[in-house]
């Protein structure tokens, strides 16, 4: 398993600490997710992250999901692997509303979207909730508060 993690942005300075921890956490997360199989489809062995700004995230939004507003995070799954989408100035502006900082919005961006290329659907209350409860637990385990 891999997640490789790649700054795309300048909008908020991303460090390469912060970077590796990603990386880290997100092949934490993926195993798991297969340790405790909770996979629903094809658990992506290769994860690529990419750190983008509002804009850029709008565009891929518009472009395949005809709706030209920023969002937090996109996912593409191919099968074994798969690709994340993370908008760091969402996570700055939505941080507030969680209280937590950018880069745990981001953690959380990270693990919702290794729960979609695992198979899980936010479309309905249900399935919302249920992936609400186990990101926000795996995220605790993989993701310590920065102190």
């Amino acid at each position: 398993m891999s997640v490789s993690v790649e700054n795309c942005q300048s909008a908020l300075p991303v460090s390469e600490e912060f970077v590796g921890r990603l990386e880290q956490m997100g092949v934490a997360a993926l195993r798991l997710i297969d340790q405790r199989g909770l996979v629903l489809t094809t658990l992506p062995g290769e994860v690529t992250v990419s750190l983008v700004d509002d804009v850029m995230i709008a565009e891929v939004h518009g472009q395949y999901m005809d709706d030209p507003t920023p969002t937090d995070v996109i996912t593409f799954p191919y099968g074994e692997s798969g690709e994340i989408l993370i908008s760091v100035e969402t996570a700055e502006a939505q941080r507030g509303e969680y209280e937590a900082s950018w880069e745990e919005e981001v953690a959380l961006y990270l693990v919702h979207g290794i729960l979609h290329l695992c198979g899980y659907e936010d479309t309905n209350g249900e399935g919302q909730a249920r992936m609400n409860r186990l990101q926000n637990s795996l995220v605790k385990e993989v993701f310590p508060p920065l102190g």
